[in-house]
């Protein structure tokens, strides 16, 4: 049985800046565990080729909730990236902070390990603002880009006609400020994805303090009393053995690491006697407290170009793949998801109730033997898109059976509160009437499918309940507190009841945030390490 001072599991946003700090800034002899393949992929690495990724079976779990009694009995696609560098790899790159109102939840006072100003100084730590012209080296940082000069010019009427509701307008979003629209900063750099692998693993890939090991899965930890014995891990069917002389440090993520969790015996004893899983730590918030943004996307045709012309058509596909490969520019260097805002729109809330989108392009899923894509429509059209922000419902994740393989159960609960279904009537009216400004109404042909003005709300509903979608952030299913009653890890993320056991991913939020939590899984590595290396040297 080969021994580390410590293993890491999953080489995700998160595991990848963990890794990072150790090797850094201890003398440990570190294993990182990742269950799928390398990064270095074409899709993974042009930004615009996540579509590819969105339903790629060997770089994503392709996770599917349990049918959902509010979506109209619908299971909800959950892709999560299986992958290193996670979900990171396969998202659509938006960078944002989250507001210090996303954050109360997660500290009691100014001088808490969670308080804001420990939060922001973190963000910090890992970011650097760039722009498309900066080709400066980017070590042990994330990068920060402003793309706003290469986005659509489409989205100028979207950004006017969010003026004429009052909603300001700020560059790239970065502001604590509720109404803003505005271009959404990504994490690229010389027209490639840069994720938290390129950024923090990728400079001590080399060490020989680190190991790493992919297309690896870890399904049981073995303890004696509450301290780790072992890691059981999977290659290819094989079984091998690791043994953690300090402890484990699980970035899983907020689906695979209550799942591992339960089936290494911490949960709720009653449920997992079910399964005849023996108990270890008695746990019973573990898998509870799901969280994630749902929401829908409204079409439009558009009677000026917009990127279908490049990507729906071969003549522009053709073009836009020369434009890439010789400069690394056009639509294949930059996110779909170009320009949006957060907003409070008739809610009593201090923080927004609605995330916007605004996509220069329309697209769809066609199916090719059986298997899902996303393809681009050929006549020119933008979307609309938007999500709740601070969504009340609450949902769970729990074992299907004893056995690892068998994939969780996934039940998000949406809209089973009734503020959730608040908020969407919040975005119709919002919708309808940006839709009836000047400078949107100047542009849009038609509406494909259903259109807000002519539909009532409760029609609307209907639509919302058939067509939404997850917009892939869960988390919250091991949230931090410092009762076991209430949590799964403390404020220091160590595992209630276990002596050497910690958690560092999307699992441990309180509390989802305004905006896409990428930006603050990355933050939390940051932080979450800096306490736990504290720990560590005070219990030496």
């Amino acid at each position: 049985m080969e021994e580390f001072e410590l293993v890491i599991v999953g080489a995700g946003s998160a595991g990848c800046i963990v890794a990072n700090q150790l090797i850094n800034k201890t003398n440990f002899k570190v294993l990182l565990i990742e269950a799928g393949p390398s990064d270095n992929n074409p899709v993974v690495k042009i930004p615009l080729g996540y579509g590819m990724t969105f339903y790629n079976k060997k770089l994503n779990w392709n996770f599917y909730s349990k049918k959902q009694k509010n979506l109209s009995n619908r299971e909800i696609y959950f892709p999560r990236g299986k992958v290193v560098g996670g979900s990171g790899s396969i998202n659509a790159m938006i960078y944002a902070r989250g507001l210090n109102t996303d954050f109360e939840e997660w500290s009691q006072n100014k001088n808490d390990i969670w308080s804001w100003s420990s939060i922001n100084e973190s963000f910090r730590e890992i970011e650097k603002h760039i722009s498309i012209k900066d080709h400066s080296a980017i070590f042990n940082k994330i990068p920060v880009n402003d793309v706003s000069s290469l986005h659509h010019p489409i989205l100028k009427n979207f950004f006017e006609a969010a003026k004429e509701q009052e909603v300001e307008f700020n560059q790239n979003l970065t502001s604590d400020t509720i109404n803003q629209v505005g271009h959404y900063n990504i994490n690229t750099r010389n027209g490639y994805r840069f994720t938290s692998s390129n950024g923090f693993l990728k400079p001590v890939l080399n060490n020989s303090k680190l190991k790493l090991l992919k297309n690896c899965i870890v399904r049981k930890i073995n303890f004696n009393q509450k301290k780790i014995l072992s890691i059981e891990i999977f290659h290819k069917e094989k079984k091998i053995l690791v043994k953690p002389k300090i402890g484990a440090i699980l970035c899983a993520g907020s689906i695979m690491t209550p799942y591992l969790l339960m089936h290494s015996g911490i949960g709720s004893a009653n449920y997992l006697k079910k399964f005849n899983i023996d108990v270890t730590i008695d746990s019973p918030q573990v898998g509870n407290n799901l969280q994630d943004h749902i929401g829908l996307d409204y079409l439009y045709k558009s009677r000026v170009d917009t990127l279908n012309k490049y990507l729906g058509r071969w003549p522009g596909r053709i073009k836009s793949v020369l434009s890439y490969a010789y400069n690394r520019s056009g639509p294949l260097s930059l996110s779909i998801n170009q320009g949006g805002g957060y907003i409070n729109w008739n809610s009593k809330n201090k923080f927004p109730n609605l995330q916007l989108y605004f996509n220069p392009l329309t697209y769809s899923i066609s199916y090719k033997n059986k298997r899902p894509l996303l393809k681009t429509d050929k006549f020119n059209g933008f979307i609309i898109g938007f999500n709740s922000c601070r969504p009340k419902s609450r949902g769970q994740i729990y074992l299907s059976s004893k056995e690892f393989n068998d994939a969780p159960v996934i039940d998000p609960n949406y809209l089973d509160h009734y503020e959730d279904i608040n908020d969407l009537k919040c975005a119709f009216d919002f919708i309808r009437k940006i839709t009836k400004s000047l400078h949107l109404k100047k542009i849009i042909d038609k509406a494909i499918d259903i259109d807000p003005l002519k539909s009532s709300d409760e029609e609307l509903i209907d639509h919302f309940r058939k067509k939404s979608t997850s917009v892939f952030h869960p988390c919250g299913t091991c949230r931090m507190d410092d009762s076991i009653q209430n949590g799964v890890v403390s404020k220091r993320l160590k595992v209630h009841g276990a002596e050497n056991l910690w958690i560092v991913d999307a699992s441990v939020f309180p509390n989802i945030t305004s905006v896409n939590i990428n930006a603050s899984v990355m933050m939390i590595a940051n932080r979450a390490t800096q306490l736990i290396i504290e720990d560590l040297k005070n219990n030496n």
